[in-house]
């Protein structure tokens, strides 16, 4: 008689012996191993950045075809759908058109997008019938190349512009746009910690993670090094916290995941990511993965 142990992954079973010298936890990782290669839906195939609503709407941009943002529901059968094409709102400036990089959805449903194309923070209102331009200068000159953001305590937002060597900290209701690095950093994916306490950001070039704890007041701070990768010349890329606070940096083209425990400054696990982990998110128990050809989700309860 063999006792069954279900681990749903959208659909499959394992059977596991009673008898079994194996353990559970030696079961999960076998299941686990086995998830590297699923994908979630063939829509996201060609998917260079993602983001997740509180109501189960992934958003997402394609390779190659980033001046749009689609959406859809996060299941095997949803059909994607325009939600909006960023020509129509917004003019190119210097021959460039408008590019969504960045991707974030606030607690009112709102679409964040960090554009790269012109340089500017957009909000999007759910219905796509109001584009608000939060920010898009600093001291009377115009943003470069903006690449991700990240939401903060309060009004707090900020963004990354890495060929200014800049991390922006933008409270829209108040009209404040700042800087929040004391320091040169050229980081490009950014995340915010779950006490809202420290922004985490990748620096690739550098081959390193920085932290910045956030000062009350609206004055620049310098970073610390939580990760130096210059060793071995690896370029962290997405970068997301779980549930219980661990930091996850996925490594890109070098298709690993590492998680780090951010209060005690050390490396606890590393996993294949199955393709290119350039952007990450955590949603609902799951990491989700996006890079290469598609994108993956992994169970961190």
């Amino acid at each position: 008689m063999l006792g069954l142990l279900c681990l749903h992954f959208f659909s499959g079973c394992i059977f596991v012996p009673k008898n079994s010298k194996q353990s559970l936890e030696q079961v999960l990782q076998k299941q686990r191993e086995k998830k590297l290669k699923q994908y979630i839906n063939s829509h996201l195939s060609k998917a260079a950045n993602i983001a997740f609503s509180k109501n189960g709407l992934v958003y997402f941009t394609e390779l190659g075809a980033e001046e749009t943002v689609k959406k859809m529901r996060l299941d095997l059968f949803s059909e994607p759908e325009t939600f909006v094409s960023l020509p129509e709102w917004i003019s190119p400036v210097d021959n460039t058109e408008p590019r969504a990089e960045g991707l974030r959805i606030d607690v009112n449903g709102r679409v964040l997008i960090a554009e790269s194309g012109t340089g500017k923070l957009l909000r999007m209102t759910p219905d796509a019938r109001k584009l608000e331009v939060l920010a898009d200068s600093y001291d009377g000159y115009r943003f470069t190349t903006v690449k991700d953001l990240a939401i903060g305590q309060g009004d707090d937002l900020f963004v990354s512009s890495p060929f200014s060597a800049t991390v922006y900290r933008i409270r829209p209701n108040e009209g404040f746009v700042g800087i929040l690095n004391d320091d040169l950093v050229r980081v490009e994916g950014i995340c915010i910690s779950p006490d809202g306490k420290r922004l985490v950001a990748a620096e690739p070039d550098a081959s390193r993670v920085v932290v910045f704890d956030i000062p009350e007041d609206l004055i620049p701070v310098e970073s610390w090094t939580l990760v130096d990768f210059s060793p071995t010349g690896l370029e962290p890329k997405g970068l997301a916290f779980d549930n219980n606070g661990l930091l996850h940096v996925g490594l890109g083209g070098n298709q690993e995941v590492r998680v780090f425990d951010l209060e005690e400054g050390r490396q606890l696990e590393v996993f294949d990511s199955g393709d290119d982990a350039n952007v990450l998110r955590y949603f609902e128990d799951y990491l989700y993965v996006a890079g290469g050809k598609g994108v993956r989700r992994f169970p961190f309860k």
